[in-house]
C-alpha cells in the first residue's frame, strides 16, 4: 500500500488533489482541490489514492519531435 504525505499531489477519481490532513485512526486522507467555483475537500481512503507519476517517471517524449 502506497505512503502519501501532507502536502504531496495525488490523483483521486482522475482529478488531482493535494493531501492537507491524515487521520491515522482510519486511514483517511483529507484532499483539497481548487475549483472554478471554490475549494473542493474530500475524505479518501489510501487504497483509493494514485500517486502522480508525470513529474516522478521518465518519459521519452522524443518521437513527438518531427524531423525536418
Amino acid at each position: 500500500m502506497p505512503i502519501f504525505t501532507v502536502g504531496e499531489e495525488v490523483l483521486f477519481e482522475d482529478e488531482r488533489y493535494v493531501i492537507s490532513a491524515i487521520e491515522p485512526s482510519s486511514g483517511r486522507y483529507r484532499l483539497l482541490a481548487t475549483t472554478p467555483d471554490g475549494a473542493r475537500v474530500v475524505w479518501a481512503p489510501a487504497e483509493k489514492l494514485r500517486k502522480m507519476t508525470r513529474y516522478t517517471l521518465p518519459i521519452d517524449d522524443t518521437q513527438r519531435i518531427s524531423r525536418k
